[in-house]
């Protein structure tokens, strides 16, 4: 929503637009239907630019990853190439996906990431294990389920909400 917010790209709106944008709208402006149209999803932006200028600002504060003494947390995942992760394009962090996967990351602590639904990683929706990584997306955009991973003093606790 930030880039959408800050941006004119096509590229962002169709993004957006396929990952539940109208819904983020609608949840944003009470005068968005079902049935967007260039001039509606317009307004829409420059409405939630004047009123919502905080959440923007909020959002783009965000760090793009959070580590402990255990886990690496960031959206996408860690770009293999770098063997400082850190120094990685602010892009991979959002939205790496193949590369990331397929290889074991160059860090000692377990990378829990989401972006990629895990019924891409293994045929299921629940919490993914492998690899140094821990994939938590059950792909509830898109009626699925939602994960939660607890970890709490060494162990890892699943809870799911299926069927959304």
């Amino acid at each position: 929503m930030v880039d959408l917010i800050s941006t004119d790209s096509e590229m962002v709106l169709g993004k957006f637009l396929e990952h539940g944008g109208t819904q983020t709208l609608q949840s944003y402006c009470h005068f968005v239907t079902d049935n967007i149209d260039e001039e509606l999803y317009k307004h829409a932006i420059e409405y939630i630019r004047v009123h919502f200028n905080s959440h923007i600002d909020f959002l783009e504060s965000l760090p793009l990853y959070y580590e402990d003494l255990h886990h690496i947390y960031v959206h996408a995942g860690l770009n293999p190439k770098y063997i400082n992760w850190r120094e990685q394009p602010e892009n991979d962090f959002m939205y790496i996906k193949r590369e990331f996967h397929q290889s074991k990351p160059r860090t000692d602590k377990l990378v829990i990431f989401g972006h990629t639904r895990t019924i891409e990683l293994h045929e299921s929706s629940d919490i993914w294990f492998g690899h140094g990584k821990i994939g938590i997306d059950g792909g509830c955009a898109y009626g699925m389920q939602l994960n939660c991973l607890i970890f709490d003093e060494g162990t890892y606790n699943i809870a799911s909400i299926k069927n959304l």
